[in-house]
């Protein structure tokens, strides 16, 4: 506005200090803008600038009115006629330039300040005795009289615009406000849930209300082969980043399959299907996380031996009925699931390490899986547990183990059956396949006289 209006003036001033007196209040002003400027830039006393700039707003608007009063004749002309310029119109138009920063102070400042400013033109025109006050718009309009029922105009105008702007700025400010707690939130649902759950959550407060309920779900548990080692033997540098982006991996797996991360246990995942949002399909979201999981875990690993000695990820999928839901009181609550379900796929990620495995899928969750792919491990007696549990080895259906399935089942039955030739079937599978570690576990038991499929571990 000083950019616009000034340098007018400056033209049309008819005496050398109209000229001086804009020339002066220009500079000024540039000045401050450039200041202004490389403040905003760097980011430094944001709040002090824009304070200043409502200032400065205020002092042109108690400006221009003189500036008109003088280009016009200046002392020649009664003082009550500087009420008759635009400054009501600039003083509007500042008032909603300083609602668009969203911060109901600056509007409000302006308005203030532009009542004062009519104020003490008025008291100004009041004092000069030349100054005549008119009932009729038509002689204000016509003559240097001042309207009564304009000044008065002025006021209420200015004052119902600064406070319904003020008012709507407050009211945006806070929504805006409001979105950013929302999104913050979000930020925080979003290091426990799957990123796509988080809008359903927020249609649902419920589901995040103190309390649980029972349900069916699936539960995938890894962790990380000689992680204490790991931690022990290298430097803090080089472990936590290295951490950090394997764990980063695997919970994107997890997100990406819309499974809830109940826990982060030092290098260890607790990841739940099925809540807090129903899923009828979570066994089979499990295995196949489980699957993408360990794909990532090897690649991840074999990447990591350039730096350090990185384990084997071992991984454990049971299903069965929990009680889920909020735990903990009214000021910190956890998510999370309690149940026998929870303890057995924490036994079968421990399993794998007896069994040479890296997925340990119970019977339970293969027999929710319409079109499973895998093959059969052995009835684990757990440690802890007196039930025996069938446990499998999901495979992948485009893995290179697709091929072997048939000649393992084989052995596999052998060994069931309390065949005698079941020694010699898995030495014949293993003679072709000597990397399958399972093959081979079944094997030493056999070679040490242990028969049947029914397999007694002390597992963690």
């Amino acid at each position: 506005m000083i950019l616009i209006m000034a340098p007018m003036a400056w033209l049309l001033g008819t005496n050398q200090f109209d000229q001086v007196a804009t020339s002066v209040l220009l500079s000024i002003y540039v000045v401050v803008l450039a200041f202004s400027a490389w403040f905003i830039k760097h980011r430094m006393r944001l709040t002090t600038i824009s304070l200043i700039g409502v200032a400065l707003d205020v002092c042109v608007i108690a400006t221009l009115p003189f500036i008109w009063h003088t280009t016009l004749g200046g002392s020649e002309l009664p003082a009550g006629t500087t009420l008759k310029s635009s400054v009501t119109l600039i003083a509007l138009l500042f008032v909603a330039l300083n609602t668009l920063a969203m911060r109901p102070l600056y509007p409000a400042l302006v308005t203030i300040g532009a009542l004062l400013v009519h104020l003490f033109l008025l008291i100004m025109g009041m004092g000069d005795n030349r100054t005549e006050f008119t009932n009729s718009y038509l002689l204000a309009y016509t003559s240097p009289a001042i309207s009564t029922g304009r000044v008065t105009t002025q006021f209420i105008v200015i004052l119902l615009v600064g406070a319904v702007l003020t008012l709507m700025t407050l009211r945006a400010r806070s929504m805006i406000v409001e979105a950013a707690q929302l999104q913050k939130k979000n930020i925080q649902l979003g290091r426990y849930f799957s990123p796509n759950l988080v809008h359903r959550l927020e249609n649902a407060p419920d589901l995040l209300g103190v309390g649980g309920s029972r349900k069916d779900l699936s539960f995938v548990f890894t962790d990380l082969e000689g992680f204490t080692s790991l931690v022990e033997e290298n430097e803090p540098a080089v472990v936590i980043p290295l951490l950090n982006q394997y764990l980063d991996t695997l919970i994107q797996i997890a997100f990406k399959h819309e499974g809830t991360v109940e826990k982060i246990v030092g290098d260890a995942l607790h990841i739940i299907f099925g809540a807090p949002e129903a899923q009828p399909d979570h066994a089979e979201r499990a295995v196949q996380c489980a699957l993408e999981l360990d794909v990532a875990a090897e690649r991840f690993r074999t990447q990591a031996r350039m730096q350090v000695a990185f384990g084997v990820t071992r991984i454990g999928v049971n299903s069965g009925a929990a009680i889920v839901g909020n735990f903990g009181g009214e000021e910190y609550f956890d998510y999370t699931a309690h149940g026998d379900s929870i303890n057995t796929a924490a036994r079968l990620e421990g399993a794998n390490k007896y069994l040479g495995t890296r997925i340990c899928v119970s019977g339970e969750t293969r027999s929710r899986i319409a079109n499973f792919c895998g093959r059969p491990v052995g009835v684990l007696i757990l440690k802890g547990k007196q039930e025996e549990i069938e446990v499998f080895e999901p495979l992948r259906k485009t893995g290179p183990e697709i091929g072997a399935v048939e000649q393992y089942l084989s052995a596999y039955e052998a060994l069931q059956a309390h065949a005698p030739d079941a020694y010699a079937r898995f030495q014949a599978y293993c003679r072709v396949h000597p990397e399958d570690t399972l093959a081979n576990f079944h094997l030493g038991r056999l070679r040490d006289g242990q028969t049947g499929a029914n397999i007694k571990l002390q597992s963690k």
